[in-house]
C-alpha cells in the first residue's frame, strides 16, 4: 500500500514495528518453558516494548498532510515542524529504550537495575511526546472546527468522502489506543520486576497486545495514503495555478474596497 500511495514512511514505519511486534511474541512463547533465558527475555523485552514507536512515527509524519487538507492557518506549527518535532523525539525515546533494555538485559545487577530505569524513562518520554500530541492535535481540531466555514476549499471534496472520515476516526482511534498501551507500560515496570501488574498476564495481554493489534488493523483497513494520495496528485497539478489566481483575485478585491 506504500509504494502506489507514495506514502512510504508511514508503509516502512508501520511494517518495522509490526516486525518487531511479531519478534517480541515470538520471543514471548519461546520463552513460555524458560522465563529466565536472556536471549528470549531480549526479544520479548525489546520486541513489545519498542514497537509502537514506529507505529507513532509514521502518525506523526501523517499529521502534516491533514494539516494541509484542513488549513495550515489553524495550526501553530507548519506541517514539516510536526514531522521534525515529534519524529525526532520519538527516535529520542526509541535509543533510550533501546539503551536501556540492553542494559537491563545485564547479569550484573546494578547494571540491570539501572537499564531498568533507563528503559522506564523512555517510555515515559513516549508518554510526554504522545501527550503533547495529543493537545496540539485537540487545540488544531478546535480551531478548526470552529472555523469550519472557512477551510480550504480545494480539498473540501476530500474532506466529505466517507473514506476520509474513516481516515481521521482510524488515526485518531489509533494514537488514543497506543496511548493507553503507553500508560499501562510505564505502570508495568513503574514497581520494577516482580510487580502485580507485570506478572498478570490478562493485563499484557489487553492493554498491550490488543491495543496495538487493533491499531495496526484500523491503519491497514483505512490506510491513510489512499486519502493523501488525491491530495497530493491535486497539489502537483493545480497547486501554482491556484496561487497565480489567488493572488490575482485578492489584487482586484483590494482594488475594488480601496475605489469604495
Amino acid at each position: 500500500m506504500a509504494i502506489p500511495t507514495r506514502e512510504i514512511f508511514l508503509g516502512v514505519s508501520m511494517t518495522i514495528g509490526c516486525a518487531l511486534e511479531l519478534v517480541g511474541y515470538i520471543g514471548r512463547v519461546l520463552g513460555h518453558g524458560d522465563p529466565y533465558e536472556l536471549k528470549y527475555y531480549m526479544m520479548n523485552s525489546l520486541g513489545t516494548v519498542i514497537s509502537p514507536v514506529f507505529f507513532m512515527a509514521g502518525i506523526y509524519n501523517c499529521f502534516g498532510s491533514i494539516i494541509e487538507i484542513f488549513g495550515r492557518q489553524y495550526s501553530p506549527l507548519k506541517p514539516i515542524n510536526y514531522r521534525r518535532i515529534f519524529i525526532s523525539l520519538d527516535a529520542m525515546s526509541f535509543l533510550v529504550q533501546s539503551s536501556g533494555g540492553g542494559l537491563a538485559a545485564s547479569s550484573n545487577q546494578n547494571s540491570a537495575k539501572l537499564g531498568f530505569n533507563i528503559l522506564l524513562g523512555g517510555l515515559i518520554l513516549q508518554v510526554i511526546t504522545m501527550f503533547i500530541f495529543m493537545a496540539m492535535v485537540g487545540l488544531y481540531f478546535y480551531k478548526v472546527y470552529a472555523n469550519r466555514d472557512h477551510l480550504d476549499q480545494r480539498y473540501a471534496g476530500l474532506r466529505s468522502t466517507g473514506f476520509f472520515h474513516a481516515v481521521m476516526w482510524s488515526i485518531c482511534s489509533a494514537i488514543l489506543l497506543i496511548f493507553i498501551r503507553s500508560i499501562y507500560r510505564v505502570a508495568e515496570m513503574a514497581d520494577g520486576f516482580g510487580s502485580a501488574i507485570m506478572h498478570n498476564e490478562t493485563l499484557f495481554l489487553v492493554l498491550d497486545g490488543v491495543m496495538c493489534v487493533i491499531a495496526i488493523v484500523l491503519l491497514t483497513v483505512f490506510y491513510p495514503g489512499f486519502a493523501f494520495k488525491r491530495k497530493k496528485e491535486f497539489v502537483d497539478d493545480d497547486s501554482g495555478a491556484f496561487g497565480e489566481e489567488q493572488i490575482g483575485l485578492n489584487s482586484l478585491d483590494s482594488g475594488h474596497r480601496s475605489r469604495l
